[in-house]
C-alpha cells in the first residue's frame, strides 16, 4: 500500500475515534444519576467506536480482527494481570516509603458511595483500556508496521498517543505539556511493546484497564494538601508541592518518579522474547 493511503487511512481512523466520542456524550444528558450516565455513556461509546473501525477495517482492508491483534480474549496472558497489578502497587509503595504523600483515612463510606465508586472506575477505565488500545496498538500499529516496521509503528503510535492526552487538561503550562508528551509517549511505547512482544492487543488492554481503575478513577486518588474538592475510596496527599514530584496539572501519571518507573518497565519489556519465539 502506498503512503500516502496508509496514512489517509489511520487519519480517518482516528476521525472515527474522535466522532464516536463527540457523538456519544449528548446520548446520555438526559440521565440524572452521575453513575448512570457515566456507565450508559461508556458503554455506548464502546460499542460505536469498536464498531466503526470494526467496519472501516472490514470494508477497506479485508481483513480479520485476529491480524491487527485483536483476537479473542482466551489468548490474554497471565502474566499481565500481574504487571497490572504491580505497576500501581509500586507507585503507591514508593510514594509512601519516601512520604511524599500521607495516607489520609475517609470517613466510614456508605456502602453504595462505594458501590457508585467502584462501578463508575471500572466501567470507565475499560472504556478507555479497551477503546485506545484497539485504535493505537490494533489498527494503527498494524497498518504503520506493515508499511514501514515495527520500531515507526511503536514511536509513531506512541507519540500520538502522548498528544491526544493534551486535549484532557485545561490551563497547562510549558512544563505541563512536555511532561503529558514525554509520560504519554513512554506510556505509549510501553503498551505497545506488550503487543509487539505477544501479538495480543488484549494482553495490552488488561494492563491499562487495572492501571486507569487505581490511577486514574476515584478509587484512589493523589491530591495537594490543600484540595477538598476530591472524594475517593483511598486518598494520598502530597507533601510536596513539587511538579516533578506532583505531576503538576495532569497529575500523578506523569510524575517524574512514576516516569522512572515507565521507563524500567520498558526496559524489561525490550528484553523479554516474543511470544512467538518462547
Amino acid at each position: 500500500m502506498h503512503w500516502g493511503k496508509v496514512l489517509m487511512h489511520c487519519l480517518i481512523i482516528v476521525f472515527l475515534f474522535l466522532v464516536a466520542a463527540i457523538f456519544v456524550n449528548p446520548l446520555t444528558d438526559g440521565i440524572d444519576n452521575g453513575t448512570s450516565r457515566v456507565v450508559v455513556k461508556e458503554l455506548i461509546r464502546i460499542g460505536v467506536t469498536v464498531g466503526l473501525l470494526w467496519l472501516y477495517a472490514r470494508l477497506f482492508f479485508k481483513r480479520s480482527s485476529s491480524y491487527f491483534g485483536i483476537s479473542k480474549l482466551c489468548k490474554t496472558e497471565k502474566i499481565w494481570f500481574l504487571v497490572g497489578f504491580a505497576l500501581p502497587l509500586i507507585v503507591i509503595v514508593f510514594y509512601l516509603l519516601t512520604q511524599y504523600v500521607v495516607f489520609e483515612k475517609q470517613d466510614q463510606l456508605p456502602l453504595n458511595t462505594v458501590l457508585t465508586f467502584i462501578i463508575g472506575s471500572f466501567i470507565t477505565a475499560c472504556s478507555a483500556g479497551v477503546i485506545e488500545e484497539i485504535l493505537f496498538r490494533g489498527y494503527l500499529f498494524r497498518l504503520i508496521e506493515d508499511k514501514w516496521n515495527a520500531a515507526t509503528a511503536i514511536l509513531v503510535t506512541s507519540v500520538l498517543f502522548g498528544a491526544l492526552h493534551l486535549l484532557t487538561v485545561n490551563g497547562q503550562q510549558l512544563l505541563d505539556v512536555y511532561l503529558i508528551l514525554i509520560a504519554g509517549t513512554l506510556v505509549g511505547i510501553l503498551f505497545s511493546l506488550i503487543v509487539y512482544k505477544t501479538r495480543v492487543v488484549w494482553n495490552a488492554v488488561v494492563v491499562h484497564i487495572i492501571w486507569n481503575f487505581f490511577m486514574n478513577s476515584k478509587i484512589l486518588q493523589f491530591v495537594s494538601t490543600a484540595d477538598q474538592s476530591h472524594s475517593s475510596f483511598l486518598m494520598f496527599r502530597f507533601t510536596s508541592d513539587s511538579i516533578w514530584i506532583t505531576g503538576g496539572t495532569f497529575g500523578i501519571e506523569v510524575a517524574v518518579p512514576v516516569v522512572v518507573m515507565y521507563v524500567l518497565t520498558i526496559a524489561w519489556l525490550a528484553f523479554r522474547k516474543p511470544y512467538l519465539n518462547r
